[in-house]
């Protein structure tokens, strides 16, 4: 339940005011019973005969609060039991993403909960229990597993894990929390602050270091492929050799003019027999890595003498 020691969190305004009218009561000299569990399964029967079995249940029954286990959650039930009304009792599962959330920090307070203040999920107004259910068994937390559960809110990325080329979340081979901390993290809620340094989690053969280096491969993967699915081969952001043109220059093959009828010599013998009249088609219809095969890195030089020995080729 509760991971490492972590400082309290202080409850928002609106759990506050929930509390308000019971601490005026008890300010004002009132008294406050608390109510037992079984008190409460006299009229939740079917909470009550599940409780034992659920993460709660099975984490308070040695604890010196097994027996009002439900007021720590739901606060004092004895107005409840007096007035059995639904805004008598707190509900987390009511309440907004800040009250609802805080009831259960109080006790989760684990170091993966460090930066739910400033996750996706808090900012978008997600509230604990829209993800998890609470009376269920230890093993049926979530409302739905994943990628389902996820795929209810994120329907950009269930129609991207549907695309020719994507993670294999569909076979069954990949999770959305291999990737992702859902309870905080980055922007992209990942599970690595380095985006390159996920992806090697997996990709080990691509991490290097090599002696000839692609440059956008040290700084994020992310420049050239995406995450969750794309329509180009291997989860490429665009295919070949337009994304390539976005940050190098055409290649001579399809920069050079070319000239109508049959010739001879070519126009730039040096640079070989690419000097054609379909040089064009030559340098936009092929895939700069039938060449260039070493697109993360290589410790070999390549055979252009120009290029210095760091073209990649293999």
């Amino acid at each position: 339940m509760s991971g490492y020691p972590h400082k309290r969190r202080r409850r928002p305004p609106s759990l506050v005011l929930a509390w308000l009218p019971l601490m005026i009561l008890f300010i004002g000299g009132g008294t406050l019973a608390r109510v037992a569990n079984e008190d409460c399964a006299a009229c939740h029967e079917d909470i009550g005969a599940a409780f034992a079995m659920t993460a709660h249940g099975v984490y308070l029954v040695n604890t010196t609060e097994a027996a009002y286990s439900c007021e720590s959650c739901h606060g004092p039930g004895d107005i409840h039991v007096e007035e059995n009304t639904p805004e008598s009792i707190i509900n987390p599962a009511r309440m907004d993403e800040f009250g609802g959330q805080e009831t259960c920090l109080d006790c989760h307070t684990g170091h993966q909960f460090d930066d739910w203040a400033f996750s996706g999920h808090q900012t978008g107004g997600v509230n604990c229990s829209s993800c998890h259910k609470i009376h269920v068994a230890a093993g049926q937390v979530t409302a739905r597993s994943a990628p389902e559960l996820c795929y209810s809110c994120h329907s950009d990325v269930r129609a991207a894990s549907y695309m020719p080329s994507h993670h294999p979340i569909a076979e069954g081979k990949l999770d959305c929390m291999d990737c992702h901390n859902v309870h905080g993290g980055n922007v992209t809620m990942a599970l690595d602050d380095s985006s390159q340094e996920l992806c090697y989690g997996c990709h080990a053969d691509k991490e290097g270091p090599f002696v000839f280096e692609h440059q956008p491969v040290n700084e994020d993967c992310l420049i050239c492929h995406t995450a969750h699915g794309s329509v180009a081969d291997n989860l490429l952001k665009l295919t070949e050799p337009a994304l390539c043109l976005n940050c190098h220059p055409m290649h001579f093959h399809a920069t050079i003019e070319s000239v109508d009828g049959a010739f001879s010599t070519p126009q730039a013998p040096e640079r070989g027999s690419f000097a054609t009249s379909d040089g064009f088609k030559e340098g936009m219809l092929t895939k700069c890595t039938q060449c260039h095969a070493a697109i993360h890195g290589s410790d070999d030089p390549s055979q252009a003498i120009s290029t210095g020995g760091n073209a990649l080729t293999r």
